[in-house]
């Protein structure tokens, strides 16, 4: 058996704000020393007698060519669904169809 170890430099944290009520409702964010920058809000809301757990936000960072690179998405009953100038076309669309497949039929 082979292990290997990677040495991550701490990154200190900028700015951190959370809140977490009692009806499932939440939003964080906070913004990190190396650029990341994370914001989500979330509440739980009834489907068809359901409880879902939905989701908005967005994160961003530093690329490896120094750009920024920004993502926002939403995550509800209808699956997570991304978007941003960075993922790739051919993800987007197999996420597009992951979220109108039909579940298939237990016995």
């Amino acid at each position: 058996m082979v292990v290997y170890f990677v040495a991550a430099e701490e990154v200190g944290i900028l700015h951190q704000e959370s809140e977490f009520n009692q009806d499932g409702s939440y939003k964080f964010s906070y913004e990190s020393q190396d650029g990341t920058k994370v914001s989500e809000v979330g509440s739980v809301k009834n489907v068809n007698n359901k409880d879902v757990h939905v989701a908005e936000g967005s994160y961003s960072y530093i690329g490896d060519d120094g750009k920024d690179v920004v993502v926002q998405y939403v995550a509800d009953e209808n699956g997570y669904r991304p978007q941003g100038d960075n993922i790739p076309a051919s993800i987007l669309k197999n996420l597009e169809g992951l979220a109108t497949a039909q579940p298939e039929k237990q016995d």
